[in-house]
């Protein structure tokens, strides 16, 4: 691939980055996050309800029964809630999670319910949020193609556990099957990260360097990259990567760089900190 290529090629993906946030159902039109006990919960603007949600919702648009780890939704007929475009009066709710969740709709809201280390949350989009007028795209460190680094995987013998802290100070635990081992100015560094190497196209890197809290986001950066070939070998393409949605909102709960993956090396590559950043 040429040089020029090569630039279109980064380019078309942060195009699409960027297209992927002004969709109605993005980061950008995230609204509210409410935790979900065993129980009822009244759902709607009016402050008598159990979760209170923005004054544009009708005053009561319905009832969430939770029941140990199954959710239903009933519907106030008066409000007009939906479904994939049907007017609905009860619905179980599936969990964001291996299946896509159950999105529920109410004039310009979305939400449906996410699972987080065990707990419930209802996750509130708004399709016409404020940050949609705001958002004029993302600055980034010009391309460069010195940033698409060779890497090599060495494989662990077992799983071993990584554990990884979040924004909101609390922290889990993944599986890590190997490191990520490649070199920056005759400098060795590694990386760890997550999924499978065989049973996963891409591998997820949540990322610190010393860019962040200057040119970048405090809280690190993201980063797909491919699985390694049968050669144990893949590439690092730091032009790819990118803010966390913590950047567009409070309502999001971002994993952050676990210790494994703090570099000691400035990454001039890939999304600076966005401007608008709730930061």
């Amino acid at each position: 691939m040429s040089d020029e290529e090569y630039f279109q090629t980064i380019n078309e993906w942060h195009k699409q980055r960027i297209e992927s946030l002004q969709e109605e159902d993005s980061w950008l039109s995230l609204a509210g996050l409410y935790r979900i006990e065993k129980g009822e919960h009244a759902v709607g603007a009016d402050s008598t309800n159990d979760i209170i949600l923005p004054d544009r919702v009708a005053p009561y648009i319905g009832t969430i029964i939770r029941k140990e780890d199954s959710l239903t939704f009933f519907a106030d007929p008066e409000a007009s809630v939906s479904s994939e475009g049907d007017t609905i009066s009860e619905i179980d709710l599936q969990v964001q999670g291996e299946q896509a969740p159950t999105k529920l709709r109410h004039n310009d809201f979305i939400w449906y319910i996410i699972e987080r280390r065990g707990d419930y949350y209802l996750r509130l989009k708004d399709t016409k949020h404020p940050n949609f007028s705001t958002f004029d795209g993302i600055d980034r460190f010009p391309v460069d193609r010195k940033w698409n680094i060779k890497a090599t995987f060495e494989r662990f013998e077992s799983p071993r556990t990584v554990t990884i802290p979040d924004i909101l100070g609390e922290s889990y635990q993944d599986s890590l099957y190997g490191t990520l081992h490649f070199t920056i100015n005759d400098q060795e560094y590694q990386l760890a990260p997550l999924g499978h190497p065989d049973n996963d196209e891409e591998f997820f890197i949540i990322l610190g360097d010393k860019t962040n809290g200057k040119s970048t986001y405090d809280g690190g950066r993201y980063l797909y990259i491919n699985t390694p070939n049968k050669n144990s070998v893949t590439s690092i393409d730091f032009n790819k990567a990118y803010n966390p949605p913590c950047v567009f909102t409070d309502y999001a709960t971002c994993p952050l760089p676990p210790l494994e993956n703090q570099l000691s090396v400035a990454i001039t590559a890939g999304e600076k900190m966005y401007e608008n950043s709730i930061e």
